[in-house]
C-alpha cells in the first residue's frame, strides 16, 4: 500500500517525540521551575473574558502552554522557568494579543486588554462535554489558509473528521464513522436540516465557509445541551464582532480567490462595526467553479455558482442585556452532481433568528437565554445533463425522459436556557424545540413529446417534531473538572398522503411517538501542568428521518448507491453508548494527543434487500432495499496527533486515525467507514507567523472492509503532496498561494459517492493551483 510508508514515518517520528520528551522530562527535573505567571482578560469594554485560550511560549523554541480563562476571566500557569516569554491570546473578534514578557518573581496580574480586530477564524474539537475545556483547538487561520471551498471539505484536514463528497460543494460531514442524521448540526445554535431527499446537501453546506467564524465539533455523544439527536455533533458560528468603546469603530474585508483546476472563483466583501451599545455585520459571498481534470486527465462534471449573503445586528440594551437579530439569504445554482442520478437546478434558502440575553451581576444566575429561529429551504431537481435524458436504443425505456424533482424542507424552533454558577459548581437547566417539515414530489414524463410518465410522492408532507429539556451540572476542583448531563425528548413523526403501494408494503400507523432519555457523564484532570487525562461516557438517542420512515422506493443517500429503498414508519430510533478517553502531554518543545474510543449503536437502522418488493424505476438496479433496526453496529477508533517546535521559526506536525466498524445482524462492516488516514508536514515561518510556508503530506490506506451485501466496493489506497505559503504585508494586506496534490496523482476517497452510471467513485482533482489576496480595514 502507497499509505504504509506514510504511517511508518508518522509512527516513527511520534516514537521519536515520545523519546524526546523522556529525555526532555529528565533534564527539567534537573532545573526545577518554580514560578507562578497569572493575570486576568478584559474586552474593549472591560468585562472579563471566560474560556479564552492563554498561552506563553519560550522565546527562542518551544511550543509554550496553554491555558483557558475561568468565568471570572482569570487564568494561572504555574512552575515556569523565569526566562523570556510570548504571551498571547487569540480570541475571534479581536485582535490578536501578543507580546513579550520577562517572568520573574511577582505577586502581580498581569492584565490582558483584548481590542477590535479584522475577521478571524477557529475550530474547536472536544471529546467531552462542550462546557467543559475544549480538548483540540486548531489554529484560527488554518481555515482561511487553506482557501477552503466547503466548510465539510475544510474538515477532512482534521483527524477523526471525513466527509462524503456527492459533487463539488456541499459535501456531508463524517465524525468517526457517524453521517447525516447520526450527526446534530448547528448554525449559531438553530437547528438546520438538508434540503431535498436526495441530500445532495448537508444540514450546514448552505453556509459560506467565509461566513464561519468558528467550528466547533464534538466527537462523542455530549453535546447534549445543543440540541436532540446529538451521537456526535457540529455547531457553525457565523461572525459578529464584539462590542467595542464609545468610539463607534468600521472594519471591513475585502477577498478574491482563484483556483485554476476547474476555474474556481471566491469573491468575498463585508463590513461590520461597533460601539459600546450596537454592533453590525454584512457580509457577501459569491463561488463559482467549472468542470475539473482528476490526475489522470479525465474531466469531472464540477459545475456550480453559489450566492451568500448574511447579516447581523446587535444591541446592548443596558449591561446585563443584549438582543441580536441575524439572517441570511443563500442562492445556488446549476451544480453538477457526478454522485447523484440527478443535478441541482438550484437551492434558495433563507433563515431568521432573534436572541435575547440576560447576564445580571453578582449573583448565582449567571445567565438567561432565549432564541427564536426559522429556516426554509426550496430545492429543484433535474437530469438534463445526464443520460436518462438522451434516447437509448435496447434501453428501458428507450426514449429520453424528463425528470422534475422539487422540494421543500422548513424548519422553525426554538432555546430557552438559565445558566447558574456558585463557587465550585455551575450548573444550566435548559429546554428547546425544533419543528420539520419536508415535501417533495417527483414527475417524470417524455423528453420528445412532453407526456407524463408518472407521478408520485417522494416526501409525504413529512415531518418530525421534537420538544426536549436538559438539565447540566459541572463541578471544578482545583486540576479536575467533573460535569453530567441528562437529556429527554418527546418526538412525533407525522406523514400525509402515501402511495398505495407504501401501505400494502408496510406496517404500522404512519404517525409515531416515542419518547428519548439521553445522559452523558465527562471528566478533564491536569495530572500535571503538561500531562491531562480526559474521560467519558454517554448515552444517545436519535430518531429516524423522514427519509428512513417515508421513503417510497426513492434512492438512500446514506448508501451512495442508485437502487430503491422503502421506508418503514415503525423504525425504533438508534439508541448509541459510547466510551471515551483522551490524554495530551506536553514536555518541552512536543505535545501529543491521543483519543481512543468504543461506541455501540443499538437498534442501528441499516437496510437489507427484500425480494418481495418491486422497483419503482425501470433503470434501477433490480434488488430493492427495505430500511429496518438491526441488533447492533460497534464501532472502535483512535486518534493520534503531535506537533513539535523544530526551532524558533520551524514546526513540525502529523495526525493518524482509524475507525473500525461491524454492523452484528449482518456479520459485516459499518457501510462508509473511512480507512485509516493521516497526515504529516512541516511549517517554516517568520517570529510573528505573517509569513509562512508549509509542506505536507496527506494519506489513506486501502479500504478492504466493506458492506458487500450493500453493494460496497474496496479502494485503494493514495497519497499526495501539497504545499501553501502565505504572506501579510503592510498589516492590512495578506497573500495566500497553494497547490494541492502536488504530483496531479489520480485518486479517490473511500467516501466519495459513486457515479450511478459509471459505477466508479468521483475521483478528486489532480494538480489544483490557487491564489488569494485578502485586504483588511
Amino acid at each position: 500500500m502507497r499509505f504504509i510508508s506514510i504511517t511508518g514515518v508518522i509512527l516513527c517520528w511520534m516514537s521519536g517525540l515520545l523519546a524526546g520528551a523522556g529525555s526532555a522530562s529528565a533534564q527539567e527535573q534537573i532545573e526545577p521551575a518554580s514560578l507562578i505567571f497569572e493575570g486576568i482578560v478584559y474586552d474593549p469594554m472591560d468585562r472579563p473574558v471566560p474560556d479564552v485560550n492563554v498561552s506563553v511560549e519560550p522565546i527562542g523554541a518551544g511550543l509554550g502552554l496553554s491555558r483557558t480563562t475561568d468565568r471570572t476571566g482569570r487564568f494561572r500557569f504555574e512552575n515556569l522557568p523565569a526566562g523570556d516569554y510570548r504571551v498571547t491570546v487569540e480570541l475571534p473578534g479581536f485582535a490578536l494579543f501578543k507580546q513579550q514578557v520577562a517572568l520573574g518573581p511577582s505577586g502581580k496580574d498581569f492584565v490582558i486588554r483584548l481590542e477590535m480586530a479584522r475577521f478571524a477564524q477557529e475550530v474547536v474539537v472536544s471529546a467531552s462535554l462542550p462546557d467543559m475545556v475544549p480538548e483540540t483547538q486548531v489554529p484560527g487561520e488554518e481555515m482561511i489558509q487553506r482557501v477552503a471551498r466547503d466548510v465539510a471539505e475544510f474538515l477532512r484536514s482534521q483527524p477523526g473528521l471525513f466527509s462524503f463528497r456527492r459533487g463539488p460543494i456541499n459535501l456531508e460531514p463524517n465524525i468517526r464513522g457517524l453521517q447525516e442524521g447520526q450527526i446534530a448540526m448547528f448554525v449559531d445554535g438553530t437547528r438546520t436540516f438538508a434540503a431535498g431527499p436526495g441530500r445532495m446537501d448537508s444540514d450546514v453546506s448552505h453556509v459560506s465557509p467565509n461566513q464561519i467564524q468558528s467550528v466547533r465539533v464534538v466527537k462523542g455523544p455530549y453535546a447534549l445541551t445543543w440540541g436532540a439527536g446529538a451521537l456526535s455533533a457540529l455547531q457553525l458560528e457565523t461572525f459578529r464582532p464584539d462590542f467595542a468603546g464609545e468610539t463607534f469603530r468600521v472594519n471591513g474585508r475585502l477577498a478574491l480567490n482563484y483556483g485554476a483546476n476547474g476555474d474556481v472563483g471566491d469573491a468575498v466583501a463585508s463590513v461590520w462595526g461597533s460601539s459600546d451599545r450596537f454592533r453590525f455585520a454584512l457580509l457577501h459571498n459569491t463561488r463559482a467553479g467549472n468542470d475539473y481534470k482528476d490526475g489522470g486527465g479525465n474531466r469531472v462534471a464540477g459545475d456550480y455558482q453559489s450566492y451568500d449573503t448574511r447579516w447581523d445586528f446587535g444591541w446592548r440594551a443596558n449591561r446585563a442585556t443584549l438582543i441580536e437579530y441575524s439572517g441570511g439569504y443563500q442562492e445556488q445554482r446549476d451544480i453538477d452532481y457526478p454522485g447523484r442520478i440527478l443535478d441541482a437546478t438550484f437551492f434558495k434558502t433563507q433563515s431568521h433568528a432573534m436572541e435575547v440575553t440576560w447576564t445580571p451581576a453578582g449573583a448565582n444566575l449567571s445567565e438567561v437565554y432565549a432564541q427564536l429561529f426559522i429556516n426554509a429551504k426550496e430545492h429543484l431537481m433535474n437530469n438534463d445533463e445526464k443520460p436518462t435524458a438522451r434516447p437509448m436504443a435496447g434501453r428501458m425505456p428507450p426514449f429520453g425522459i424528463q425528470v422534475e424533482l422539487p422540494a421543500l424542507s422548513d424548519t422553525y424552533g426554538g432555546r430557552f436556557g438559565m445558566s447558574f454558577a456558585r463557587g465550585d459548581w455551575s450548573w444550566k437547566l435548559g429546554l428547546d424545540f425544533y419543528s420539520l417539515d419536508q415535501s417533495a414530489e417527483r414527475s417524470i414524463s417524455r423528453r420528445d413529446n412532453g407526456g407524463l410518465v408518472f407521478q408520485d410522492i417522494v416526501w409525504p408532507d413529512a415531518g418530525i417534531k421534537d420538544l426536549g429539556s436538559y438539565g447540566q451540572l459541572v463541578y471544578e476542583m482545583g486540576r479536575a473538572q467533573i460535569g453530567g448531563t441528562l437529556r429527554v425528548d418527546r418526538v412525533t413523526a407525522s406523514a400525509g398522503e402515501s402511495s398505495d403501494y407504501f401501505a400494502v408494503n408496510t406496517t404500522g400507523a404512519m404517525n409515531q411517538d416515542e419518547t428519548n432519555l439521553s445522559a452523558a457523564l465527562s471528566g478533564t484532570v491536569q495530572m500535571t501542568d503538561d500531562w491531562t487525562l480526559t474521560a467519558g461516557v454517554g448515552r444517545a438517542v436519535r430518531t429516524a428521518t423522514t427519509l428512513e420512515r417515508y421513503s417510497d422506493r426513492f434512492p438512500a443517500t446514506k448508501f451512495q448507491v442508485a437502487a430503491e429503498f422503502l421506508g418503514n414508519p415503525m423504525l425504533e430510533p438508534e439508541k448509541s453508548l459510547e466510551w471515551n478517553l483522551g490524554s495530551a502531554i506536553q514536555i518541552a518543545n512536543t505535545l501529543i494527543e491521543g483519543d481512543f474510543y468504543y461506541r455501540i449503536i443499538d437498534d442501528y437502522i441499516t437496510v437489507v434487500p427484500d425480494p418481495s418488493l418491486s422497483k419503482r424505476l425501470p433503470l434501477s438496479p433490480d434488488r430493492v432495499f427495505r430500511y429496518i433496526n438491526g441488533t447492533e453496529a460497534r464501532f472502535t477508533g483512535f486518534e493520534l496527533r503531535a506537533r513539535q517546535a523544530l526551532g524558533a521559526h520551524l514546526d513540525g506536525f502529523g495526525w493518524l486515525a482509524y475507525v473500525w466498524a461491524e454492523d452484528e445482524l449482518l456479520d459485516e462492516p459499518v457501510f462508509g467507514i473511512p480507512p485509516l488516514e493521516g497526515r504529516v508536514g512541516v511549517q517554516f515561518h517568520t517570529t510573528d507567523r505573517s509569513r509562512w510556508v508549509e509542506l505536507g503530506v496527506s494519506g489513506a490506506a486501502d479500504q478492504d472492509r466493506v458492506a458487500s451485501t450493500r453493494l460496497e466496493v474496496p479502494t485503494e489506497g493514495w497519497t499526495v503532496f501539497d504545499v501553501r505559503a502565505g504572506l501579510a504585508f503592510r498589516s492590512d494586506w495578506i497573500v495566500r498561494v497553494g497547490v494541492e496534490n502536488v504530483l496531479d496523482r489520480e485518486y479517490v476517497t473511500h467516501l466519495n459517492a459513486f457515479n450511478p452510471f459509471s459505477r466508479e467513485r468521483i475521483p478528486e482533482k489532480g494538480r489544483y493551483v490557487y491564489l488569494g489576496l485578502e485586504y483588511g480595514f
